[in-house]
């Protein structure tokens, strides 16, 4: 009796290894594929190169970021925020503020958003995009100083 309990707890420690070791298996080759940048796609065996990904596909941030984009008139809107501000909308609202607050200069904007006076630059200029955090701040600033915005 006790060689038959020896016996099959032995298989169960076996089966449950060899599952462990199978599971491990596939989560490195699935990570390593990642990698690569070779991923399989819904099981057709077709792999996503990075060729492929260059001549059209999406990848990354990129990615990310279209599929929470809202589509007016077949452009993609990105909202930064939980109100739906966009870009533009968010450009026009740190510039209300800073005309307004902080005499119109961009290193007391800086200063008081706690950023360095070339991303306030760049954000007035469009070279960079405005993140929800700046916003959030901004529009609190606002809020501190009794001004209105949209």
């Amino acid at each position: 009796m006790k060689k038959k309990i020896f016996f099959i707890s032995t298989l169960g420690i076996a089966a449950g290894l060899l599952y462990s070791l199978e599971s491990n298996h596939r989560k490195r080759a699935t990570a390593r594929d990642q990698q690569s940048g070779e991923q399989d796609l819904s099981g057709t065996g077709r792999s996503l190169t990075p060729s492929t990904r260059a001549a059209g596909e999406l990848s990354g941030e990129n990615e990310r970021a279209a599929s929470m984009a809202k589509i007016d008139n077949t452009e993609a809107r990105v909202e930064i925020d939980d109100q739906g501000t966009d870009q533009t909308k968010a450009s026009h609202i740190l510039k209300e503020i800073r005309d307004s607050a902080f005499e119109g200069s961009d290193e007391k904007l800086a200063l008081a958003l706690g950023r360095p006076t070339e991303e306030i630059e760049q954000w007035n200029s469009g070279t960079e995009l405005i993140d929800g955090d700046v916003l959030m701040k901004a529009r609190a600033l606002a809020m501190q100083r009794g001004l209105e915005v949209e």
